[in-house]
């Protein structure tokens, strides 16, 4: 078992926090939580930490924790922990909007002068990090992974060659997609592709994507993204209804829910309706749909055909809520 410390992506740290544990039930780990603070989480896992690395969405930084402390006398929490070889940097990073007054200064004076009897400290090209997170308590861990923004922003909707008025940011995309508990080896669908962002964040995490769409020109866009990524996905031209496979693991989408989408002037309440009466049908026993929606009554129609699971609402834009949900298909 692994101690973990997972630095939170806000303002939805509820949601940040079901990613997560999402992810460790994909995989069929055990958890403990060790405590929680607004924008941070610690675990007791046996979910080896690379199995988490490049794959949330909503965490900004992975490390190994070390220890939690109420005060800034790190003696006795860094006694008998042993680096191994290599430069370290200490960091540290105010979370949630922290505002008491802390001494950055003096918690980095006070780390290094106990890390340096044994490793030199390098702040510039450092091989280990060393971070402590700044809430009620300090929190100090060794960094395993941090996430790439640069490389989510390469792949935001502005910078597809074919693109729509709305589009998921690929960080809550990858929460989406986690949320659905994709295991190893697990197959992912959209019925709902569109440009095309759950299946490029769903195969860069490294599943099995598959689309539809019943827009033909949506899927040749589609398909012009995915080269542009270098995505390989299959993809199909059709509704709701007819695209998604049989025994499917996973469904996980972002449906059309107002005036930018295309729903040919169709009701949204008969779209929704045939995408669980589909789910029920084609995802495998235990199978899991995870589902944006832009109002509640739509989550309540879900749970006429499978289990509701969990809940966020999100404010994905300045003035829109939606509901981040997740349906079970049971045996």
């Amino acid at each position: 078992m692994s101690d973990l410390l997972f630095e939170l992506v806000g303002p939805n740290y509820g949601l940040a926090e079901s990613e997560i544990l999402a992810r460790i039930e994909g995989l069929s780990f055990d958890f403990t939580k060790i405590q929680t603070d607004k924008g941070i989480l610690a675990l007791k896992t046996d979910c080896p930490a690379e199995k988490f690395s490049q794959r949330l969405g909503l965490t900004h930084r992975l490390l190994y924790l070390i220890g939690i402390t109420s005060d800034e006398d790190f003696f006795d929490l860094m006694e008998g922990y042993d680096l191994s070889e290599g430069n370290v940097a200490i960091r540290t990073r105010k979370i949630g909007g922290h505002e008491a007054e802390t001494d950055t200064k003096n918690i980095k004076e006070q780390l290094g002068k106990i890390i340096s009897e044994k490793n030199p400290i390098d702040l510039d090209s450092p091989e280990h990090e060393i971070f402590v997170l700044i809430s009620k308590d300090l929190y100090v861990g060794k960094k395993v992974h941090e996430r790439d923004k640069k490389a989510l922003r390469s792949r935001e909707v502005k910078n597809r060659p074919y693109s729509s008025p709305i589009s998921l940011k690929p960080k809550l995309t990858r929460a989406l997609i986690n949320l659905a508990r994709p295991g190893r080896g697990d197959r992912i669908h959209d019925p709902f592709c569109g440009t095309g962002g759950i299946l490029i964040e769903g195969s860069k995490m490294g599943f099995e994507m598959s689309g539809g769409d019943k827009d033909e020109k949506m899927i040749e866009g589609c398909r012009e993204n995915l080269e542009e990524f270098d995505v390989d996905a299959s993809l199909k031209v059709g509704d709701v209804s007819e695209t998604i496979p049989q025994n499917i693991d996973c469904i996980t989408t972002d449906p059309p829910y107002g005036r930018a989408s295309s729903t040919s002037k169709e009701d949204l309440s008969s779209i929704y309706e045939r995408l669980f009466s589909s789910a029920q049908q084609r995802l495998k026993k235990n199978g899991h749909l995870s589902v944006i929606f832009p109002e509640n009554k739509y989550v309540e129609m879900g749970k006429k055909y499978l289990e509701l699971i969990e809940k966020h609402k999100v404010r994905v834009h300045r003035s829109l809520d939606r509901y981040f949900c997740v349906f079970k298909k049971g045996e």
